[in-house]
């Protein structure tokens, strides 16, 4: 981790997620950095769901959205991996960073027509930033798989996260 710079890292996540792009198996549509007054703050992909997780899914389209920060007042990197479907007005995802931190280093949030409808505790992963991205792209197959609908209110079961 000492030698990359965020960057460097967007553009490695940005290389794999490109690369895919012309597969037929492939869920990845479409990638483009996100940028902000010039810079690359984060990468984000057009996926098709139901490719994404081998099964039959309730929206034709999803965004990933992924972003990196390496703090130097912080003794680990900050990051943020959400999936985001506009036609549900859904977004979940992985937060490792300084916010409700009554919820350790990293949380999990719900966020559904604009409110957040759930936030819990996730493992904590000090790993190389390449092997969290692929470790929560594995566990998002996972939390899609588990998610549920209750009075049109999304909400992940206790003790699916990891």
């Amino acid at each position: 981790r000492a030698n990359l710079d965020k960057r460097t890292l967007l553009s490695r996540i940005f290389n794999r997620l490109q690369t895919q792009v012309s597969t037929t198996e492939s869920p990845v549509e479409r990638v483009w950095y996100h940028t902000s007054t010039g810079n690359k703050v984060g990468v984000r992909a057009t996926l098709t769901p139901s490719t994404f997780l081998g099964t039959a899914y309730p929206v034709d389209e999803a965004e990933l959205q992924v972003t990196f920060d390496f703090p130097q007042a912080r003794s680990y990197d900050f990051y943020q991996i959400q999936w985001v479907e506009s036609d549900r007005d859904l977004m979940l995802g992985w937060h490792q960073d300084e916010t409700h931190m009554d919820l350790g280093e990293c949380h999990f949030q719900i966020d559904h027509q604009g409110d957040t409808v759930q936030r819990a505790e996730a493992a904590f992963l000090d790993a190389h930033p390449l092997n969290v991205f692929d470790r929560r792209l594995d566990d998002l197959v996972d939390v899609l798989d588990a998610l549920t609908w209750d009075d049109d209110i999304p909400t992940l079961p206790r003790g699916t996260l990891r």
